[in-house]
């Protein structure tokens, strides 16, 4: 019975997948049945496809003195390559997400004091796989108060993960 060729071979593959429809006495892979097993075979491999064009995309938000920024951060595979953002010109920011492709190695998160000739590191944070692979964020940190300075100024970050399409 090869109605399609695509059909002959899905159900050839589908019967080698599960044995248990070699046992059933009606025929099991009908014209109809094969549309909808290709459909499914169609959905699941467009859907696999798509979340793995998906990247990840750090999103730090990062207050001091009442000023939030949004901080977004790619996969890059140098650290030293990782910008630095000033945030109000008391402490600088910066969030490294390591890997290649499509997987990350690990994310690492710093955070220094501005001095007048060099900023001091006051906070590092590490953070290792597995990742959650979900288009929708998730928490990666909890809300981080750092105090530093002569006056124990504050600054605060919290820090979101998602995939999404590049």
């Amino acid at each position: 019975m090869h109605y399609l060729p695509f059909c002959s071979i899905l159900n050839t593959q589908l019967k080698k997948s599960y044995p248990m429809h070699k046992k059933t006495t009606s025929p099991v892979f009908s014209l109809k049945n094969c549309f909808t097993n290709f459909i499914l075979l169609l959905f699941t491999l467009t859907s696999g496809a798509v979340l793995s064009a998906a990247t990840p995309l750090l999103r730090c938000a990062v207050s001091y003195a009442d000023t939030t920024h949004q901080i977004e951060t790619r996969l890059i595979d140098d650290p030293y390559r990782a910008a630095l953002y000033d945030i109000g010109g008391r402490f600088s920011f910066k969030a490294v997400m390591l890997g290649t492709t499509n997987k990350i190695d690990t994310i690492k998160i710093y955070a220094y004091l501005q001095g007048l000739e060099k900023d001091f590191p006051i906070h590092q944070a590490t953070y290792m796989p597995p990742f959650s692979r979900s288009s929708e964020p998730f928490q990666l940190t909890p809300i981080n108060h750092l105090y530093a300075g002569e006056y124990e100024r504050e600054m605060q970050y919290q820090c979101t993960l998602a995939w999404v399409k590049a």
